[in-house]
């Protein structure tokens, strides 16, 4: 089953995807001040703390987050070489499991030179407040949505988190990553995000460029554009994935899901009678499983099960996107603090009708997909902090490494590289595969960016793997 850091049509970007991810801990830190060394204790087999920063930096009075910090101190102290702050994605999606979890992430060779630290983003995971709109997901998440059903969440969501819901945005994390810098008395740090982790480390690098030692961003959206321009290369990767998911279907006698050889028929016909789960239900349970190619055989055995009549194997899909599973009760706020991120980053709320308007568009490039992914009012009715949000334009000159999977839906190809040309000293890593994410998924870009981290050695231009 994938684990995948990432919700839609409302978030751009995911985390790291895979199927055997464990399920995340919840450490016990003790607390600590912003700027002021962090009291370490351990957690198991890792050590764990917090730190508190201000909701807003330019008015610190307002009130403050407390966020969760893990470490797994360099299994080599004499071959340490400082910290690997790093991010799983989402945005929304908790990281302080990352360090208890290391080995699954990251290589040995980076867990030995490194201290992997990981922290829960504010509002998101264990950090407090927490920003979370109730559990009512099924009344706004398994429908498509209006006008209505959207001002109706959007109003759960504000009268929830009244203190918070305008300190969401991701420079304001950026700003949190520098808080964590200090508190760890490093005059530098490197970083690895993963997915939305490019965005946020490229905020990062953006605003304290000094302070940057190297980042790797694996499966980089594209910066310094609007949700809606994001929503739209979602749809159309999307749609890519699902027609080479359908036509592999119709020849592999193996896959059970199909109609005499048309598996695009019998799934359209699925999307048009909504006979076991609505098209809502349908396209996600479809998407999460689009990630990875590796997914592709239980995703049709899903819609074969939903052909007979059984629409269990979907809903389990989508119930486990969103976080509904056992051991993931942490994790069950990802949704709305992606929201919360999505729309405090957007710079200009359009209409709703300029919404409507745009969802024929949507569906001329993605017929499945389209009104799923462009069929979003959710930033146009999200409230608007006054004074409005200053933006941050995605440029640096830190040295970085970003890489791209050809027929990655979530992040395409054609976004990772826009991120990389907008940094002044990257480089690129093109990863030939059709899944969302490479770093340990691929040897050749797994050791291009170990090098990187470990030794500063930059890959060649346009590497390809």
């Amino acid at each position: 089953m994938l684990r995948i850091y990432c919700l839609f049509p409302v978030l751009l970007s995911c985390g790291n995807a895979t199927s055997q991810e464990p399920a995340p801990t919840t450490a016990s830190p003790t607390t600590a001040v912003t700027n002021s060394t962090p009291e370490w204790k351990k957690c198991g087999d890792i050590e764990c703390t917090t730190i508190s920063v201000p909701y807003d930096y330019a008015s610190p009075e307002l009130g403050s987050f407390t966020l969760p910090l893990t470490r797994l101190r360099a299994l080599d102290d004499d071959l340490r070489q400082g910290v690997l702050l790093v991010n799983p994605g989402g945005p929304g999606a908790p990281g302080s499991s990352l360090a208890q979890n290391a080995a699954y992430y990251f290589s040995k060779d980076l867990m030995t030179h490194f201290d992997i630290v990981g922290w829960d983003p504010r509002g998101t995971g264990a950090s407090t407040p927490t920003f979370d709109c109730g559990d009512s997901y099924s009344d706004f998440f398994a429908n498509e949505r209006t006008v209505a059903s959207t001002q109706k969440f959007v109003d759960v969501c504000a009268a929830k988190n009244p203190e918070i819901i305008s300190y969401m945005s991701t420079s304001a994390s950026a700003r949190d990553m520098n808080a964590i810098r200090l508190a760890l008395s490093e005059e530098k740090i490197s970083f690895f995000g993963f997915s939305y982790g490019s965005t946020l480390g490229a905020t990062w690098a953006t605003l304290f460029p000094d302070t940057v030692q190297d980042a790797v961003f694996d499966a980089a959206a594209a910066p310094n554009t609007t949700s809606a321009e994001r929503r739209l290369a979602q749809a159309e990767g999307f749609e890519k994935q699902l027609s080479a998911f359908l036509a592999q279907c119709s020849q592999k006698t193996s896959c059970t899901f199909h109609n005499a050889g048309k598996a695009e028929q019998a799934f359209d016909d699925l999307l048009k009678t909504e006979t076991t789960v609505n098209a809502t239900v349908l396209l996600t349970a479809t998407a999460s499983s689009l990630y990875d190619d590796s997914a592709w055989e239980d995703l049709a055995k899903a819609l074969k099960s939903a052909q007979d009549g059984d629409g269990k194997l979907l809903l389990d899909l989508y119930n486990s996107y969103y976080y509904q599973d056992a051991g993931y009760e942490d994790s069950r706020n990802v949704s709305e603090a992606s929201i919360a991120t999505i729309c405090d980053d957007e710079a200009q709320r359009i209409p709703t009708t300029e919404v409507d308007a745009q969802i024929a568009s949507f569906t001329r490039i993605a017929p499945r997909f389209g009104n799923f992914f462009g069929r979003d009012y959710t930033c146009s009715l999200w409230p608007s902090k006054e004074p409005p949000q200053p933006q941050v334009k995605i440029s640096s000159t830190a040295p970085i490494v970003v890489i791209g999977s050809t027929n990655d839906p979530v992040t395409p190809l054609a976004s990772s590289q826009s991120m990389s040309a907008a940094l002044k000293n990257s480089r690129f890593i093109s990863v030939k595969s059709s899944r969302h994410t490479s770093y340990l998924k691929n040897d050749c870009a797994t050791q291009l960016a170990d090098a990187f981290l470990i030794k500063g050695t930059l890959p060649s231009a346009k590497s390809l793997c």
